[in-house]
């Protein structure tokens, strides 16, 4: 009963969560996980609620479900336009395929439906996944759901193989506690959403939410371009994990260039350093999100002129 109300409540969590990615590349992201929950559940109601599935029938579930449950973490290393919209058919389908293969070649080996065991190989290819995936939000808000995630699927695979051991052995007790950890990560990330790091500065806060939301990959990524950026046009500050760091020293020569250009008489400062930092990240965001989960953030209405040019994003 403990777990069922669990899942429940989980599964309210996922639902709140797609307002979440709705002005996001994460769209397809959430799709797979409402995939993965939902097996998920079907394989718990079978085998531990009703216990109206078979041994081996379980065996496969459960196994389906610890790969389903790899693909929103994949999706989200593929989320940058227009890349997203093809991700899903050259990288997550062949990589479905490929882990559910010993699933699949025991269904085209005979009518008669047998139970799963995972050969080492087999075991290690979906962990390198999982830790791939999983990986991708260590260093993030995110980092204890993510945690608790990941040794719930680890777990299920483990359970399922050769190289299982003895205090696993017991698949039942595996399967159960796998849930509750996944019933944990889901209420815990719900927690860490609610509940993003705030700060003063809306350029800072733009930054932690894209970094938490899209993980180390995709934030080091935009890091480095930022910072490309910022070393080229010799801007005083540098984006860090931290936020932006400030170098009040700077005589910012390149910024009186830019006021010029744009015919303003405003001293150059700050403000004007800003300004272009706004713009950039406006500019190597919008192959992630909408203008209106800026906009959000920013707490602005989006920019009308751009401060200068940016070469293209690669």
């Amino acid at each position: 009963m403990t777990v069922f109300v669990g899942l429940m409540l989980a599964g309210r969590v996922l639902v709140t969560a797609r307002r979440a990615v709705c002005a996001t590349t994460l769209g397809s992201a959430w799709v797979w996980a409402a995939l993965a929950f939902s097996l998920w559940t079907v394989s718990w109601a079978s085998d531990l609620g009703l216990q109206v599935a078979s041994k081996s029938g379980a065996d496969h579930l459960w196994y389906g479900s610890a790969v389903l449950a790899l693909c929103p973490a994949i999706a989200v290393l593929g989320s940058r336009r227009p890349g997203a919209r093809v991700w899903t058919w050259f990288i997550q389908v062949p990589l479905l395929l490929v882990l559910s293969w010993p699933v699949l070649s025991l269904w085209l080996q005979g009518s008669e439906l047998r139970g799963l065991q995972l050969e080492t190989p087999q075991l290690v290819a979906y962990l390198l996944v999982l830790v791939m995936g999983a990986g991708n939000y260590c260093g993030t808000r995110f980092t204890l759901p993510v945690l608790c995630f990941a040794a719930a699927c680890a777990c299920l695979a483990v359970s399922s193989s050769v190289a299982c051991p003895a205090w696993l052995a017991d698949r039942e007790s595996s399967r159960m506690w796998s849930t509750g950890l996944l019933v944990a990560a889901m209420l815990l990330a719900s927690r860490a959403r609610g509940g993003g790091t705030q700060v003063v500065n809306r350029l800072d806060q733009l930054w932690f939410d894209f970094f938490d939301t899209f993980g180390v990959v995709w934030g080091r990524r935009i890091q480095d371009r930022v910072n490309y950026i910022a070393e080229k046009e010799r801007w005083p500050a540098r984006l860090e994990l931290q936020g932006f760091v400030w170098d009040e020293t700077s005589e910012e020569p390149s910024l009186q260039a830019m006021v010029r250009e744009v015919g303003t008489t405003t001293d150059p400062g700050r403000p004007v350093t800003e300004a272009r930092i706004e713009h950039t990240f406006r500019w190597l965001l919008r192959r992630f999100v909408d203008p209106s989960w800026i906009d959000e953030r920013l707490g602005t209405a989006p920019t009308t002129a751009a401060v200068g040019s940016l070469p293209a994003d690669s």
